[in-house]
């Protein structure tokens, strides 16, 4: 089992909500902390407290990333079950950093963290804290694309220079990019499955099926579960064995190889059957 920080933009695209339930219902997952991150955080962090609420979940703190940076909402799942503007008195007081540092030096090893959306804490956290990031095994990132194309890829186009700064911190770094985690999908005929998971299923579905209709498209890819399951192991996605560096050009992150010191992996391929069934099946475990 791991000890995860899920640092997360949840409320616009809906793979956030299930990688956060993913994260709840895995068996080899500790979820011990619940981060924000781009925008209205704390509006984000009330979402997160609602989602918990709804998994069975009372005992993961969340924190709010600091308020701002640009705002990418094309098509709002959270609105569904919390109001924007909406607020959570349970929102932890720590900042990020002061609450991964706690999670770090008290949670069982290994500690993962996980950044499903622009990598601005997780930049703060190298920068200010570079010794509690030293208790980490390592370092997820779902952002980026093999090759740098437009339109940009969200959670690194957001902060390239975050994404950057992450990659080549010298940490194991794991990334599952746009070209592989775009392959990972639910459909629309998954939505009665997904309605049937217990406590949370009801919004998991409502918010999926609006997220189907304001795209205009009955499939939405699962870029942030997928990339996910690289702190667990290589079962649904592989890694490529070449280390990488992470370049900003004309605001882009370009990947280049690397030599043998960089800790960086980007993800290859993906088996994305056996990563449907993973998601729902886990989903669908008991709260």
């Amino acid at each position: 089992m791991i000890s995860l920080i899920l640092d997360t933009d949840l409320g616009d695209d809906v793979d956030d909500v299930f990688a956060l339930a993913y994260a709840v219902r895995n068996p080899r997952i500790n979820l011990c902390a619940v981060t924000t991150v781009l925008g209205n955080t704390r509006w984000r962090a009330a979402l997160a407290l609602r989602l918990l609420d709804e998994l069975g979940v009372d005992d993961v703190p969340v924190a709010a990333g600091a308020a701002g940076g640009e705002v990418n909402i094309v098509a709002l799942s959270g609105d569904v079950v919390v109001p924007p503007g909406a607020d959570d008195p349970r929102c932890d007081t720590r900042s990020v950093t002061q609450l991964i540092a706690d999670v770090i030096a008290t949670a069982p090893p290994p500690v993962w963290l996980a950044t499903i959306g622009p990598a601005t804490n997780a930049a703060i956290l190298l920068a200010e804290r570079p010794e509690v990031a030293d208790g980490l095994a390592g370092i997820v990132m779902m952002g980026g694309r093999h090759e740098a194309a437009f339109p940009r890829e969200h959670n690194f186009g957001t902060n390239p220079e975050a994404a950057a700064a992450v990659c080549n911190s010298g940490a194991t770094v794991l990334v599952g990019d746009y070209v592989v985690t775009c392959q990972a999908r639910l459909r629309r005929d998954d939505l009665p499955r997904v309605r049937q998971a217990p406590g949370v299923g009801a919004s998991l579905a409502t918010m999926l099926e609006t997220y189907f209709d304001r795209r205009e498209r009955d499939w939405t890819s699962m870029y942030d579960p997928a990339a996910l399951t690289l702190a667990l192991d290589e079962t649904f996605l592989s890694l490529d064995p070449t280390p990488m560096h992470a370049d900003v050009v004309d605001g882009q992150v370009h990947f280049a190889p690397a030599d043998e010191s960089s800790n960086l992996r980007l993800a290859g391929s993906i088996d994305t059957d056996s990563f449907h069934e993973e998601l729902l099946s886990v989903i669908e475990r008991p709260a």
